[in-house]
């Protein structure tokens, strides 16, 4: 049976979530070694890491953890050369990072039982993306839609009017249970966090 383990961050780590299938995947990688440990001891031996962006909190663990690495073509770039759009202020210089398949809209990453479809959603980076099991009403949605009408900055590699464009979108979406890169996990009225986030921005950038 398909099992979610969330990671919830600290610090500067983002969210990490372990998704036990036949495939053991994770979904971020949080800023570092610490993060890196506590994923360890849910995940065991990892066989594909799937980053939703391209900074560094969410993808600094990532030379700790073993696992084909997965990220959307539009950050490809960023993420190997180390720039990481700016955001090694929070965890120091790292690395670039090897990417093994970039992914884009529409894209199936099947696991066993969940089979998670990439949402390309632009505005907190160019890459990045969403992944929603529409099966079970899951939203994994990195640093484009947190709880509360919260949603991530534009001001590292992003754009607002991409991410007013992108929260409508996922706006639409049938959520059951909403995993952000920071803050916690949503498991009831998920379409009041998705409908209150959609008018905040409307707000800030209409």
């Amino acid at each position: 049976m398909v099992r979610v383990v969330p990671i919830i961050s600290r610090g500067m780590d983002s969210n990490v979530y372990v998704i036990q299938d036949e495939k053991m995947a994770v979904i971020d990688t949080g800023a570092g070694r610490a993060m890196a440990e506590r994923v360890r001891e849910v995940a065991g031996d990892i066989d594909i890491i799937i980053n939703t962006h391209a900074h560094t909190d969410h993808c600094g663990g990532n030379r700790f953890l073993g696992g084909r690495t997965l990220i959307h073509e539009k950050d490809r770039t960023e993420a190997e050369d180390g720039t990481f759009y700016r955001t090694t202020f929070l965890t120091g210089a790292l690395a670039g990072i090897d990417i093994d398949q970039t992914l884009k809209e529409g894209d199936v990453i099947e696991l066993g039982e969940m089979k998670l479809r990439v949402l390309h959603t632009p505005g907190h980076t160019p890459g990045s993306i969403c992944l929603y099991d529409d099966e079970r009403g899951l939203l994994f949605s990195g640093d484009t839609l947190f709880p509360d009408g919260a949603f991530g900055r534009t001001d590292f590699g992003g754009s607002d009017a991409e991410m007013l464009a992108s929260l409508e979108r996922i706006a639409d979406l049938e959520v059951e249970t909403l995993y952000p890169g920071h803050m916690a996990p949503v498991t009831e009225n998920v379409r009041e966090h998705q409908e209150f986030a959609l008018e905040s921005a409307r707000m800030m950038f209409e």
